[in-house]
């Protein structure tokens, strides 16, 4: 929040660059929406219009690991042999294969558009009509020693292909969201077909092997960035009527950020935020997750979530100033967050994203922090967000910050583990000399298209009036440039 960065900042002298209005975009071509419900739109994993980058080469990832299990021999382990297969034949034996691919990180400035999972037959008599592949939320298991007995827990039926006969390959679509950046994915094939058996060719040999082929789109797209809006109740309103508020001042919010002191409160929440995204926050003491002391609460609330509606949740946002006071270290914050990250896996929904928010003041030589202490490793987050601010002691002389002066360390931080970025909050005080909010709306349209432009995936504005500063958009200037971008986004 803004006040967690009064106290460092208000001693700091901050490189800053003053906003020359004359540099500023346009407002956008796009009317204000007449609407106060928030509009309908495809998952933010789907393809999106308006690419402005040229599309990244496809790769193709041979397994890092694979085997087979067998039912009637549990405690036989086949890791070495040079086929896998998923196998239901009635004499019985009974078999599931398993794979692990190791996900590279994603080129720059792109996303994972979509994979296919390629498997070539080594035997093409008696085969399945269909075959299965089903998640497997473990990737540890080690490839030489896996037995049924000792087996990962396979999931449910991701995608189901087809097998026409005689078939020499097969290829299944992965669905969005099972593929995370610079992690490992694992997965089984099952064989619903009785008297069958899938029988492919394993790693050992060598391009026949288990492939991963991976395509790649532009991250930045046009109107790809969800408008939202962190807020609470004032006049002795309830929560909902604070949502309905906000969406009517707004002209609908995509989006909608919200915060709980403690754990999560359960699905559905109390409050109907509709089928938009949210930015979901907790907390809960850190060696207390770790212990599991909250493990049974949270495997609900993870596998209770919404599967309609992406949610991007929050392990306790901003925890800088908690680590520098000693309420808990960096080491226990990342440990909470990996058995967090791994509970929330055992939902397998794809529409569960791990989301760090940190402060962008982290990121300046003034907070003399390093922002990768508090990052808990490749592979666990999904999203690695930021509170981004135009901070009251700066406004308070005038300035407005560019987006590159307060941004540009934010895009090479997230380029540097390959991860998407989003603004959980962004605001800025009215600055001095700015007293009917024409330049503080100028900038709002000008973080808005610098953010845009580098794929943020939402932009929270912070409208609250805090101790240190109001960043409420009562002015109509600023109304109408967020207004703007909602109705574009």
């Amino acid at each position: 929040m803004p006040a967690a960065l009064a106290a460092a900042l208000s001693a700091t002298v901050l490189s800053t660059t003053v906003l020359s209005t004359a540099a500023l975009p346009a407002a956008a071509a796009a009317a204000p929406s007449p609407t106060a419900t928030p509009k309908a739109r495809a998952s933010s994993t789907g393809t999106q219009a308006g690419t402005t980058r040229a599309a990244a080469a496809p790769v193709s990832v041979t397994a890092a690991a694979d085997t087979y299990l067998v039912t009637e021999r549990p405690d036989t382990a086949y890791g070495k042999e040079a086929k896998i297969t998923a196998a239901n034949w009635s004499s019985p034996w009974h078999s599931q294969a398993l794979l692990r691919f190791a996900v590279p990180a994603t080129p720059a400035g792109m996303k994972i558009a979509s994979a296919t999972l390629e498997l070539t037959f080594a035997k093409v008599t008696q085969q399945p009509s269909s075959v299965e592949l089903r998640s497997v939320a473990s990737t540890t298991w080690p490839e030489a020693t896996t037995t049924y007995a000792g087996r990962p827990a396979t999931g449910s039926v991701i995608a189901t292909a087809k097998v026409t006969a005689g078939a020499t390959s097969l290829s299944f679509d992965v669905p969005d969201g099972r593929l995370k950046p610079s992690a490992a994915v694992s997965f089984a094939l099952t064989d619903p077909t009785a008297s069958s058996a899938a029988v492919f060719h394993s790693r050992e040999q060598g391009s026949a092997g288990p492939r991963l082929a991976i395509t790649y789109a532009a991250a930045t797209t046009a109107g790809g960035t969800l408008c939202g809006a962190s807020f609470q109740p004032e006049s002795g309103e309830t929560r909902q009527q604070a949502l309905a508020r906000e969406d009517a001042k707004f002209g609908g919010l995509d989006s909608a950020r919200v915060f709980f002191s403690g754990l999560p409160e359960s699905w559905p929440l109390k409050v109907d935020y509709g089928k938009r995204p949210l930015v979901v926050s907790f907390k809960g003491d850190a060696d207390d997750h770790v212990a599991g002391k909250y493990d049974a609460t949270m495997r609900k609330w993870f596998a209770d979530a919404p599967r309609d509606r992406d949610i991007y949740w929050v392990y306790y946002h901003e925890p800088e100033q908690e680590i520098r006071d000693g309420m808990f270290t960096a080491a226990q914050y990342r440990k909470a967050w990996q058995h967090l990250a791994k509970l929330a896996e055992e939902a397998d929904n794809p529409r569960l994203h791990a989301t760090q928010v940190l402060m962008q003041w982290s990121l300046e030589a003034g907070s003399k922090r390093n922002w990768r202490d508090y990052y808990p490793g490749d592979g666990v987050l999904d999203v690695l967000a930021w509170d981004v601010y135009n901070h009251p002691d700066t406004a308070a002389k005038g300035i407005y910050r560019t987006p590159a002066d307060i941004l540009d360390k934010v895009v090479t931080a997230n380029k540097s583990v390959g991860l998407p970025m989003g603004v959980a909050e962004l605001g800025s005080p009215l600055a001095a000399g700015d007293a009917d909010g024409t330049k503080r709306a100028q900038w709002v349209r000008a973080m808005n298209a610098y953010l845009a432009g580098h794929g943020s995936k939402w932009n929270m504005w912070f409208d609250l009036n805090w101790p240190d500063g109001d960043y409420r958009l009562r002015d109509q200037p600023g109304i109408a440039a967020w207004k703007e971008f909602c109705a574009a986004s």
